[in-house]
């Protein structure tokens, strides 16, 4: 009986510390998209800034280039504040059952990654219309 109990502690601890490993990983996760796409946050403000000086310099001679310009350079504008956005609302703290955490870590992997598309995807607009 002593052993039986003994089995069931340990069975227990590792299966409490799993599941902290789970968490950490899932946050750890998160971050690792964040990381990967805060640093363009740069090139989509220099992409957004030229997109709008050239709009302004073709608004007489070329409006509907420069509406397309302008549109572009808002959506650069809108996915760099996705991220701002998402940064301030994030908990790195968050507390709750493990079940909870884990909840609100899988939505946050799905935002931020919502927000990774829509950085890289303005971007790669953006700079294809800057090209041509």
């Amino acid at each position: 009986m002593k052993n039986l109990s003994i089995l069931l502690i340990i069975l227990l601890v590792s299966c409490g510390s799993s599941k902290k490993e789970e968490l950490q990983t899932l946050k750890d996760e998160v971050m690792a998209i964040h990381d990967e796409v805060m640093p363009k946050i740069g090139e989509l403000r220099k992409a957004r800034k030229d997109l709008l000086l050239q709009a302004d310099s073709l608004m007489e001679s070329n409006p509907e280039r420069a509406a397309m310009l302008t549109t572009t350079a808002d959506e650069l504008g809108d996915a760099s504040e996705s991220m701002m956005v998402w940064m301030r609302q994030y908990e790195s703290e968050f507390e709750g059952t493990d079940d909870e955490i884990k909840q609100y870590l899988e939505g946050q992997k799905v935002a931020i990654q919502e927000v990774k598309e829509k950085m890289n995807g303005s971007l790669a607009k953006g700079k294809a219309v800057i090209e041509n």
